[in-house]
């Protein structure tokens, strides 16, 4: 329910991050950068991270300034890790059928490899710690 009565302060992140994801893949998509720049998912996936505990840094604002920094870092680390999963499943979904061969979606989901999941996991990772050198600050 406090998500309901949410103020600008938590709205905002949300955005950014919406409007980030939805306009990169389309962009990144549209001009085939995939192809172009290498391991540019993985930049996207530091910027996802970044946006998602910068979201609940937001959103958990007062509970959070009773834990440490190192608290902090872990648990902004572990939410990154948490939602990467997340976009890890929804990506191994479309391997399967009648996901397979629903064009649209393979636009947008792209299956790796076991190698390429890890890497996205560490980005998001490293995403929720470049936003804790610029919010554990305090």
């Amino acid at each position: 329910m406090q998500f309901l009565n949410s103020t600008y302060k938590t709205n905002k992140p949300l955005i950014v991050g919406l409007v980030f994801i939805f306009s990169s893949v389309f962009v990144v998509t549209f001009f085939y950068l995939y192809s172009i720049i290498p391991h540019l998912d993985k930049g996207l996936h530091v910027i996802g991270g970044f946006i998602v505990v910068w979201f609940f840094s937001q959103f958990w604002f007062e509970k959070l300034k009773t834990f440490s920094h190192k608290e902090c870092l872990l648990i902004f680390m572990s939410l990154a890790a948490l939602v990467g999963f997340f976009w890890e499943v929804a990506e191994f979904s479309t391997a399967f059928p009648p996901l397979v061969d629903w064009g649209p979606l393979k636009n947008y989901l792209y299956i790796g490899s076991l190698v390429d999941t890890l890497g996205d996991f560490t980005a998001n990772i490293l995403g929720a710690a470049l936003f804790s050198l610029f919010r554990l600050d305090r």
